[in-house]
């Protein structure tokens, strides 16, 4: 997948200069995208990541290019790891301040259905066994620790500086389509990114009581190194090797785009950004237009999703 002819991002991120940044899950994909995208243009960035050797890697290139960025190994399941990021992060800064929080940080979970995982753990249920503990792997990155790091942004959010700019400061929080729809091939998965998206509804009323923007970003099937590996293609026009299914890939740079437009646009507020083939849409998530949930289904179709066997299910196949 190749961005649109003529695409061109367009926001303008000389905004984020002399800003101080925390981007978990940095070291690789979407995040490093954001990451470097960043710290080009003149921001302090911290890189949050488990994976320790990537991390000092992208951080020692782009330090050598001229770039402000530090790196601190961080497992964000673990709310001392994410107290010690945060705190890196406030103290890379010149300023002593955290202005951007973008929280990539994930894990992709069990990858299995929990009825499938029922199933598996106890082909013969018996009132004698003690059953066997599900998979939340997911659950404790992409929730949990979500949860942790949402804490602490709002939280050093709070710090100011004499030299402080009136810009806001801005949380982006990263669901997925897969909070959206039923994806009933990944039950960890899927709890983890709706809650996300409940962390978003409840705060993005609410953030304007620490000077704070809150928006969300729901990446459908994005085409990274990772991804790549995983679905075992080179080419997006290849079958998945995980789904058996052409898959609808939209290209890292929309990702990079649409987390744009929630940091470097100010009047950017509780809105959700689909990041699709056909490019980054706000769908428009607010109560009075039903949640979003019309105009999503509307794009999910038009980009093929609808296509993939299973992937949604129909209201015949459940009641």
């Amino acid at each position: 997948m190749t961005t649109k002819p003529g695409w061109k991002d367009l926001n303008d991120y000389s905004v984020v200069k002399d800003r101080s940044a925390i981007i978990t899950g940095g070291a690789s994909g979407l995040g490093e995208a954001t990451v470097t995208t960043y710290v080009q243009n003149g921001a302090y960035v911290t890189i949050a990541d488990y994976d320790e050797e990537r991390g000092k890697k992208l951080a020692e290139k782009l330090s050598s290019e001229g770039g402000s960025v530090s790196f601190v190994r961080c497992n964000t399941a673990s709310w001392d790891d994410c107290v010690a990021a945060f705190k890196h992060a406030v103290n890379f800064s010149p300023s002593k301040t955290l202005d951007i929080a973008v929280l990539f940080a994930g894990h992709a979970g069990a990858a299995i259905p929990l009825v499938q995982e029922v199933i598996q753990n106890s082909p013969e249920p018996s009132i004698d066994d003690i059953p066997k503990m599900p998979n939340h792997s997911a659950i404790d990155v992409n929730l949990l620790g979500v949860y942790y790091s949402t804490y602490l942004a709002l939280h050093y959010f709070r710090l100011s500086s004499p030299n402080q700019s009136k810009l806001k400061k801005s949380l982006v929080l990263i669901s997925s389509i897969m909070g959206y729809i039923d994806g009933t091939y990944n039950t960890d998965y899927n709890a983890s990114k709706f809650g996300v998206r409940a962390i978003f509804r409840s705060l993005r009323s609410q953030g304007q009581k620490v000077n704070c923007r809150v928006n969300n970003i729901l990446p459908g099937y994005i085409l990274t190194p990772l991804t790549k590996r995983q679905h075992q293609i080179d080419d997006p026009r290849e079958p998945s090797k995980a789904t058996g299914f052409v898959l609808p890939w939209a290209p890292i740079e929309y990702v990079t785009e649409g987390v744009g437009r929630c940091v470097c646009n100010e009047n950017c507020n509780g809105r959700s950004f689909a990041i699709l083939p056909s490019g980054v849409h706000d769908i428009d998530e607010d109560v009075e237009t039903g949640w979003g949930g019309e105009k999503l289904a509307g794009l999910l179709e038009q980009d093929g999703f609808f296509d993939i066997p299973n992937l949604i299910p129909r209201k015949s196949q459940y009641s």
